[in-house]
């Protein structure tokens, strides 16, 4: 501040400092006062903005970390799934085979079991149809036999024979009723 004072003191060298002295002690002393007024009123307040401004940033950048760690903890678990999901889709189609063998293993039994059936109902059904064949050519030679059996009777036999079983007959059916 002697070197601002001894340039201004020099009033002929209006180079470094223009005008009256006065006005640079003044201007000076108003300068310090504004300044100290700034410092003490404001420095606190500028201070503590200063100081919020650090608080805040530290705490963005912790709840930033914590929001990572969460993404990197929910990444690792959807990993997880992932991998689980893949040994449950193998495990689903293991069992969906090994069901499918079993239900095939038990469609082929059925069948044959069906087709036993079906042999066996067909062997019944061409007993049946034999022995009703049976019966029905049995019925046919008995009905034809005893057509036979009557014509060679009724050549055989003569009048009075024939007319004595008939006799018989009706006393007989009349014996009956």
């Amino acid at each position: 501040m002697n070197a601002a004072l001894l340039f201004a003191s020099e009033a002929k060298n209006q180079i470094i400092l223009p005008g009256d002295i006065n006005e640079v002690i003044w201007g000076s002393i108003g300068f310090l006062v504004v300044f100290t007024l700034i410092v003490w009123k404001g420095g606190p307040a500028i201070k503590a903005m200063w100081n919020g401004r650090i608080e805040k940033i530290a705490t963005e950048l912790d709840s930033a970390a914590a929001a990572r760690a969460a993404a990197e903890a929910k990444l690792a678990e959807v990993e997880s799934n992932i991998a689980n999901a893949d040994a449950e889709r193998q495990r689903i189609v293991a069992a969906a085979r090994t069901d499918a063998e079993t239900v095939r293993a038990q469609i082929i039994a059925r069948a044959g079991t069906d087709a036993a059936d079906i042999r066996a109902r067909g062997a019944a059904d061409v007993e049946a149809a034999k022995s009703q064949a049976t019966s029905d050519l049995q019925a046919e030679i008995g009905a034809l036999a005893i057509g036979a059996a009557e014509q060679v009777v009724t050549a055989s036999l003569d009048a009075s024979t024939q007319s004595e079983l008939i006799d018989k007959y009706i006393a007989n059916v009349g014996a009956r009723s």
